[in-house]
């Protein structure tokens, strides 16, 4: 084995170390026979605290017999791979190979790229004689706008979809608006009076009583017991927390002189004026426009501009939602200001006819 080592390329030699191994490996087990050899003989305690020293020394024994067994299998197989590797002057020689192929192939490469360049050249050169060149220029110009264009056109649409849905918007209002043509609605004016209102409609089918922003509290009234009813109704009321406003319904004439008395008679200042028969009337704070229509006979609003109705009896127009202030008790309340003098209205027959009865 040494003689076969020795004539290898390689300069790494492990027959020494070998030889080592192979001798520790024959002391370990010139050890372990002998202490075998006592394995048969009688013992005492002395002799098994012995025995247990050496199965210790045994045990530790066995162990580096194993990594020295576990070395020598990993240097028989560098020894292998030593033996199988190629020698230095086929590795130099193909490293020397390898560069001249890549000095080859770059060589290629910019053999290429000098074609190109050429090829590029003689392409600009035909394309000016043959005019290409600024309907290149023309062309490219051309799809920037056209790229521009498709941008402001993306935008505008974006624009367009927005006034649509704003259009949309304002039809949905004015929708709503028309939906409310013709009704009136009465707000309290607190800077007058500290009462609250209690607001009365007379018609020929019955009387309502309503309070301010609550119609749970509405009550309806009968024709045949309205005076007594009502009489009930307002001893519950307290007069000098509170006052009555009438709106008199041309079929609730009747009935209006009696309440009138009963109020008065009971210490409750009263105001009062005339309502169209087919005027809905609401007793509530405005809401939005953007709210939903209230049902039918819920106190509903529509934002609009103020008015006043005192007992002077001012015509309502018959052609739009209002907004406006229920009559003081007993005295005439001054229009709301707007932005000039308030011009006089006609008064409708309904209210005249009040007037000549000296219930205006």
């Amino acid at each position: 084995m040494s003689s076969r080592l020795r004539s290898l390329d390689s300069k790494i030699s492990f027959f020494a170390f070998a030889d080592i191994i192979t001798a520790v490996s024959g002391v370990l087990i010139f050890v372990a026979l002998l202490l075998a050899t006592d394995l048969g003989r009688p013992t005492n305690s002395s002799s098994q605290a012995a025995d247990s020293e050496i199965e210790q020394q045994l045990q530790q024994t066995l162990a580096q017999q194993a990594e020295a067994d576990v070395e020598n299998r990993r240097l028989q197989e560098l020894l292998a791979m030593a033996d199988t590797a190629p020698s230095s002057e086929k590795l130099q020689a193909d490293i020397s190979r390898l560069r001249s192929q890549l000095a080859e192939e770059q060589k290629k490469q910019a053999a290429v790229a000098d074609q190109m360049a050429d090829s590029q050249a003689t392409i600009a050169a035909r394309d000016k004689v043959l005019g290409l060149t600024d309907l290149k220029a023309t062309v490219q110009r051309v799809i920037q706008e056209v790229e521009a264009i498709a941008r402001q056109d993306a935008k505008a649409r974006g624009e367009m979809a927005t006034l649509e849905q704003q259009v949309a918007q304002q039809q949905t209002k004015l929708l709503k608006l028309r939906q409310r043509d013709g009704q009136l609605w009465l707000i309290p004016d607190q800077s007058s009076t500290t009462k609250e209102p209690i607001l009365v409609t007379v018609a020929g089918a019955g009387v309502a009583i309503e309070h301010f922003d609550h119609p749970e509290q509405r009550k309806q009234l009968g024709t045949l017991d309205a005076d007594t009813a009502f009489k009930s109704y307002l001893r519950e009321a307290k007069s000098l927390d509170q006052y009555v406003v009438f709106l008199v319904r041309p079929s609730g004439i009747g009935t209006f002189q009696d309440l009138v008395k009963s109020a008065r008679d009971l210490g409750f200042d009263v105001g009062f004026d005339a309502l169209e028969e087919d005027r809905q009337i609401h007793f509530s704070t405005p809401p939005p426009v953007d709210d939903s229509m209230p049902p039918a006979g819920t106190p509903a609003s529509v934002p609009g501009q103020n008015s006043s109705v005192s007992n002077a009896n001012p015509a309502f127009p018959a052609n739009a939602a209002t907004a406006a202030t229920p009559p003081k008790p007993d005295k005439p309340h001054p229009a709301a200001a707007t932005g000039g003098p308030a011009t006089p209205k006609d008064k409708s027959w309904w209210q005249k006819l009040l007037e000549w009865a000296g219930l205006g």
